[in-house]
């Protein structure tokens, strides 16, 4: 899977090296424990900081140091940053996350926020990463269904001037490509309506496409996604696999964008909403992580009242009067993502 890392170049140990800051896009001082926070943030980037230099520029290893380092800052969120997790900057922060590690894997804490979580993100950043993630296997087995007709066709037609010409096959290739990438881009006006489409992720699905297939848009040398327009006008994307979206728009075809930044509603989650310890796991590394910066009889209370819930997330953090929305600049971490988009790709 990681492969393609190996020739990674200088310029993505640099570029990689320069996330080492990147969770401290969430303030300190608005964090449970500002001290804590601060001193695990530092921490994480001087260890990250050290496991790069050590590669000597070797690929695989800068891209294992950046997803070890991530799961670090997501242990400083849990930590000690526990009220910021529903936040738009730490929903960012898991989107870049995924787009740096190509082990990531779900589930991921806090992460998407549940619905109705306070101090959520007025875009459910991670329900559009979730359709994009989503789409990128449906795009993998939808070329992989292409691919298997192909050999069965050679396998079972002792004519092979009988087969299916190239022409067809990059047709139903061109059809998976174009669903694939639809699904992805839509789900930002989708979920998102009101946000500003790169903001809420639209240009998301050239990070995750296919890496353990051969680049779908070198097999297809005249592939564009402004070409889809007649394609998705006569494919039925549904019946191919696509199943995670409702809506495939066109390149000609999207609705109005949203004019809205990136902002939190909803209140302020007053005890950690994993309860006062959380164990995850990614990859070979299980985390345990204790809370800090609360008040012990306010995570009693919030585990006795998950115990008696229904099951559903959103019982898992409180919710206290509105605050008010409280934007988040343009830019930012979400620039840090794009930013790394192009170095992830090599």
């Amino acid at each position: 899977m990681l492969s393609k890392f190996l020739l990674a170049s200088a310029a993505t140990v640099v570029a990689l090296s320069g996330l080492a800051t990147a969770q401290t896009n969430i303030t300190d001082k608005d964090c449970a424990s500002a001290s804590e926070y601060s001193r695990c943030n530092r921490d994480v980037a001087d260890k990250w900081s050290s496991c790069i230099r050590g590669c000597n520029g070797n690929g695989n290893c800068v891209v294992d140091c950046g997803c070890n380092s991530h799961q670090q800052y997501i242990n400083c969120m849990a930590e000690s940053c526990w009220n910021q997790v529903y936040s738009c900057k730490y929903q960012l922060f898991v989107q870049q996350y995924f787009a740096v590690c190509p082990s990531a894997k779900e589930p991921i804490p806090f992460w998407p926020a549940p619905d109705n979580a306070p101090n959520r993100c007025s875009c459910d950043l991670g329900k559009v990463t979730q359709t994009t993630l989503s789409s990128r296997n449906q795009q993998i087995k939808c070329m992989r269904d292409v691919t298997d007709k192909v050999t069965g066709d050679i396998g079972n037609i002792p004519d092979l001037s009988n087969l299916n010409n190239g022409l067809d096959i990059a047709n139903r290739a061109s059809d998976c490509a174009c669903c694939g990438a639809s699904a992805s881009i839509s789900a930002s006006w989708d979920v998102c309506p009101h946000t500003e489409p790169t903001l809420a992720g639209a240009d998301m699905w050239g990070v995750f496409f296919p890496s353990d297939l051969p680049n779908l848009y070198t097999s297809l040398p005249n592939w564009a996604w402004s070409s889809c327009d007649s394609t998705l006008q006569d494919t039925k994307c549904k019946d191919l696999g696509f199943t995670d979206t409702d809506k495939f728009y066109k390149p000609g075809d999207f609705p109005n964008n949203g004019t809205s930044t990136l902002y939190e509603v909803g209140g302020t989650v007053t005890a950690p909403p994993s309860g006062t310890v959380l164990t995850w796991s990614q990859a070979s590394s299980t985390y345990t992580v204790t809370a800090t910066g609360y008040d012990r009889k306010a995570v009693a209370s919030q585990s006795e009242y998950r115990a008696t819930a229904t099951g559903t997330d959103e019982a898992f953090a409180t919710q206290t009067a509105d605050s008010g929305a409280r934007a988040v600049r343009n830019g930012g971490l979400g620039a840090v993502v794009a930013g790394v988009f192009a170095v992830v790709m090599l």
